[in-house]
């Protein structure tokens, strides 16, 4: 991902904590959803201790194992989809690669999906572990999917969880929104708008860099307004009126399906150590993560999910 502007929102600073149960838009109470960090912990560690876990690696084929072990026992329906990848001229790494986004579904009993993503590849310099950037969002996407599981299909839309590979630049070349980032989320977004399937699509979450120490978490000012609203309202509700600090215009996967008209929301803590001197550097490492700030985005986004079916649901 790369920031390329910076809009600080004062009024939510405004924001009161009180409410322990959020009301959804026709008055339905949503209640206060836990978040197994701990669980979620275990996951991160298991992915830092595999090492870099660049994309077209035995590393990147184990995260994939990994979240399949994890997962299918518990209904989800995986999909594995490789697209070709050639790094640009004067990248590290040379030749033609393949990325694999992996997709898991649970289908609902209503037409539409919500979508649930990160990005499971690490930057591509070696010996990068990538603890925050990608390991946090990857490990939060799967608990959530350990809370969401069921035997039969949900009521509602379908729940879909997408790790992207490829979202990062290859090293040494700057980010490019062309053709050096989000390959995996760019290819999908293209196929899925070809075979038509990208309407069924009626919100979209990315999360991105989540379990910062000092955690302090942009809504990227591209994102959909009703989503970014939702989110604030309950993290609000939930006492977490600090969480969301600001929102900044910041180059991530969900732009290739905003951009084609999906509804979508990027959640991504950009201030990664000081001066954002840690991002993209050995530094990121375990020891600068929090389970305590995966817990608290992790609560937002499970107990918002009703109400963001709610709203999605009303759009039709």
């Amino acid at each position: 991902m790369r920031s390329t502007s910076l809009l600080f929102i004062s009024s939510l600073l405004l924001l009161s904590s009180t409410p322990s149960c959020l009301e959804s838009g026709n008055g339905t109470p949503i209640t206060r959803q836990e978040f197994d960090a701990d669980r979620a912990w275990q996951d991160l560690e298991y992915l830092v201790d595999l090492g870099p876990r660049r994309m077209d690696t035995p590393q990147s084929a184990a995260t994939r194992s990994y979240i399949r072990k994890e997962l299918e026992p518990l209904g989800w329906e995986f999909e594995e989809l490789p697209f070709p990848v050639s790094p640009p001229q004067g990248a590290q790494r040379k030749g033609n690669l393949t990325g694999v986004n992996l997709i898991a579904r649970r289908p609902g009993t209503e037409k539409g999906e919500l979508w649930f993503c990160s990005h499971y590849d690490t930057y591509d310099l070696p010996r990068f572990v990538g603890a925050n950037d990608s390991g946090s969002s990857t490990a939060m996407l799967m608990e959530m999917a350990r809370q969401w599981a069921g035997p039969k299909p949900r009521e509602g839309m379908s729940l879909v969880l997408c790790w992207f590979d490829g979202e990062e630049p290859f090293h040494p070349l700057p980010w490019d929104d062309h053709n050096n980032s989000t390959f995996g989320s760019r290819w999908l977004s293209e196929k899925m708008q070809a075979d038509g399937s990208l309407k069924e699509i009626r919100c979209l979450v990315l999360l991105d860099m989540v379990a910062d120490r000092q955690l302090g978490v942009s809504i990227e000012s591209m994102s959909s307004g009703w989503i970014r609203g939702i989110f604030e309202k309950t993290a609000a509700g939930l006492g977490h009126k600090q969480l969301f600090v600001d929102r900044r215009e910041i180059k991530d996967d969900h732009l290739p399906f905003l951009r084609k008209g999906v509804p979508a929301a990027d959640l991504i803590d950009f201030r990664f150590g000081p001066g954002n001197s840690w991002w993209h550097t050995r530094e990121d490492t375990l020891d600068k993560c929090s389970a305590k700030s995966m817990k608290i985005l992790g609560e937002t986004v499970l107990t918002a999910l009703p109400l963001l079916e709610e709203a999605a649901r009303a759009r039709r």
